[in-house]
């Protein structure tokens, strides 16, 4: 893993997107021959969610990672299978640590109805082709409490009643990505949609949904390579969903 990753620690930082994305040649540069760039913090000022939102971690007790790859080969309408693999390359992690999670599309990581750890990929495009992404990462690790929110959250130390070495889940979480991100360089993207519906909430299942005009019940029946989520709904009718068109309701 030594030579496929660079990785640097900060103890404080805004948010490690933002860093990557304004410290990227120097980086680069740091990192020579190292495939991906991983940065992770011990505290984040600023941290950022999907949908807008504000990713609140306490200082010292969660995992705050970014990661900067350069997928060279991998088209626009491809890009959700990046997301599948850090995606189950977190939920791999968490396995590892006891927990039992699943994966709610796009890229939620969750135990019961209660979200574990977030993803933010954010693409650069070069013509058709994804130039480079920067993906964000945030696992609730020795958290035990948090500000009351909507989605309400849960950490390993909850779910387990065990602290954990954050330096120990990276590691984890790197080494799984590495076998899926090989898995994306190789062109294996149908194993990789594969084994990501294998630990889809929905998928196969009647679940209830929402969307603009109503709340119905559907059954996951695929997620296409840019991301689009295929509902079948009771009625046998086919609906396709781009991100934040549709909410799973838990």
């Amino acid at each position: 893993m030594a030579n496929d990753f660079y990785i640097k620690y900060l103890p404080v930082v805004d948010s490690t997107n933002n860093y990557l994305r304004y410290e990227r040649e120097g980086l680069l540069s740091e990192a020579g021959d190292a495939k991906i760039i991983a940065v992770y913090a011990g505290e984040q000022t600023s941290g950022r969610g999907q949908r807008g939102n504000v990713w609140y971690s306490a200082g010292d007790e969660n995992l705050l990672l970014s990661l900067l790859v350069r997928p060279g080969a991998v088209t626009v309408k491809e890009q959700f299978y990046l997301s599948q693999a850090i995606a189950l390359a977190v939920n791999d992690a968490m396995h590892a640590c006891g927990v039992n999670s699943v994966i709610k599309w796009p890229n939620d990581i969750y135990v019961g109805n209660r979200k574990l750890a977030g993803i933010l990929v954010e693409l650069d495009y070069a013509g058709d082709m994804i130039d480079c992404a920067i993906v964000g990462v945030g696992i609730n690790v020795n958290q035990s409490q948090f500000p009351a929110m909507d989605k309400i959250p849960t950490s390993l130390f909850l779910l387990t009643g065990k602290d954990f070495d954050i330096e120990i889940v990276l590691k984890s979480l790197l080494t799984s990505f590495q076998y899926y991100y090989n898995m994306l360089e190789n062109g294996e993207t149908l194993k990789i949609a594969a084994e990501y519906k294998k630990y889809l909430v929905g998928y196969g299942k009647m679940l209830r949904y929402r969307d603009t005009f109503s709340i119905f019940n559907a059954v996951v029946k695929d997620v296409e390579g840019d991301g689009v989520l295929c509902l079948e709904r009771e009625s046998g009718e086919l609906s396709r969903y781009y991100f934040k068109e549709v909410e799973l309701l838990l």
